[in-house]
């Protein structure tokens, strides 16, 4: 059996129904009496309504034989179903894994001849790791330094506009390709590797934007402003030792806004910590933590948000710090608040550091104007996709395009003319882009008529009030 980093008492419970299900039973221990059981199947992605009939579904909060063997069979299962257009797929696909593991969405071909299926909703990445042989620390570094790339191209832009300042024209490192000194692509994001930059200043202002949208102190200003509710939380450092005593697994800080508890709370009980950074190596994983529930945003609408604003290469700064955001969650260090929110927000002053106060092309207003295009609500939830980074990059086996090529394609449609991308399904809800374009489209004129846009691009006649959905 493989030795995990945490160990705790075992505890089964049935999960709670998803997709409107029921699920009664009474599991007083161990040893399961399927007598007094009754439980209906819970669906995952790939086999929504056949292959589980009949199923029952419980939780544990102890990694075990059963969690080692899942694990291995359903990586390998996605390693070889699913393609992405990234030089980090097996990366990528490890952190898929844990969402898979706290709900019990294991490979279908593995779940098919079990009577019984376990999930384990206090799941870290690091347990994943571990039970794919993978060493925990290596891991990490290997996360970490995908960031570490991200951030040093954003050092070289500053260094490459301070050369520019002071009239040196041949910079020590350009940055006209969005690659890493080992010509890698950045966040492993195949797209870029033969993307050439023509302003890296706009790289900067999506990176920027990126380190925004997520936050809660930003949020809550695009809450006054538009008068929305929208879902709010916090990456931080999480001491698991106290998080167990206390009774909260990983999902359960997810979803605290349902449970009467605050981040105050957890911070007394010293769950949660308040330092800038702590070592994973001394106790602490990195969980969100949900401060209030509400709709959250639509990471791809905010990509064509600031595409629109301010143009496409802004967009790719800002696919940047949403890949920060998604290697950031198991890396040596620790850090409050994310490491996407803190090299995003740097951008500002550092830039004013060097041109001035107020000369930072993106407003306060241009970055409240993109989370509302971005917010998703009872309107636009069924047409709003929200693409984690593996989804980004996940090829369509029909158009053999990834969402990033698509939101693209529909951008230069825009402000350029010629073809919009063909239909395809995007993101985990599978939404149809041609309608989440046309639902996108409707919001963004919407407010544009009302004079709250200042854009950089006006839409062209030829496109009135269609993209091209069929």
């Amino acid at each position: 059996m493989v030795n995990f980093c945490y160990r705790i008492e075992k505890v089964i419970n049935v999960n709670k129904p998803r997709h409107g299900q029921t699920i009664e039973a009474i599991i007083s221990n161990d040893k399961i009496s399927n007598d007094k059981t009754n439980a209906k199947m819970i669906c995952d992605e790939e086999n929504e309504n056949s292959e589980g009939n009949g199923k029952l579904y419980a939780e544990k909060l102890e990694c075990d034989d059963f969690f080692v063997k899942a694990v291995k069979k359903t990586y390998d299962y996605l390693l070889n179903t699913v393609k992405l257009a990234s030089t980090k797929k097996d990366l990528l696909l490890m952190q898929s894994m844990q969402g898979r593991a706290m709900q019990g969405a294991w490979a279908p071909a593995f779940k098919k001849p079990l009577r019984w299926i376990y999930s384990y909703p206090n799941t870290t990445i690091e347990n994943v790791f571990a039970a794919l042989g993978k060493s925990t620390l290596k891991t990490q570094k290997a996360r970490q330094r995908v960031i570490n790339d991200i951030g040093k191209y954003i050092n070289n832009t500053f260094d490459n506009l301070e050369d520019h300042q002071n009239g040196k024209s041949d910079p020590k490192n350009h940055c006209i390709k969005l690659v890493n000194g080992l010509r890698e692509p950045l966040g492993g994001i195949k797209f870029f590797e033969n993307t050439l930059i023509s302003n890296p200043e706009n790289v900067l202002i999506g990176a920027y934007i990126g380190g925004c949208v997520d936050s809660a102190a930003w949020r809550t200003k695009a809450e006054e402003k538009y008068n929305l509710k929208m879902h709010k939380g916090v990456s931080m450092a999480v001491n698991r030792e106290a998080a167990l005593k206390k009774g909260y697994t990983i999902t359960k800080l997810a979803g605290l806004g349902r449970n009467r508890v605050t981040l105050e709370d957890l911070i007394k009980e010293k769950v949660v910590s308040q330092a800038p950074s702590e070592k994973f190596s001394n106790g602490f994983v990195n969980a969100y933590i949900e401060l209030q529930k509400g709709f959250g945003v639509s990471d791809d609408a905010a990509f064509i948000s600031t595409a629109l604003l301010f143009g496409i290469e802004a967009a790719y700064g800002f696919l940047l710090m949403d890949a920060i955001d998604t290697w950031d969650k198991s890396t040596p260090e620790i850090f409050k608040y994310g490491q996407d929110e803190i090299m995003g927000q740097s951008i500002l002053p550092k830039y004013e550091k060097l041109f001035g106060k107020g000369s930072f092309p993106c407003t306060e207003n241009d970055v409240l104007n993109i989370i509302y295009l971005s917010a998703i609500n009872d309107e636009s939830r069924r047409n709003y996709p929200s693409c984690s980074q593996r989804r980004f990059v996940q090829i369509d086996n029909k158009t053999g395009l990834h969402p990033i090529e698509s939101h693209v394609v529909w951008i230069r449609s825009v402000k350029e003319g010629g073809l919009v991308p063909p239909p395809m399904k995007i993101a985990f809800k599978e939404v149809l882009n041609t309608n989440f374009y046309d639902t996108f489209k409707r919001r963004y004129d919407a407010l544009s008529e009302k004079g709250e846009l200042r854009r950089t691009y006006t839409l062209p006649e030829h496109i009135k009030g269609s993209s091209g959905s069929t």
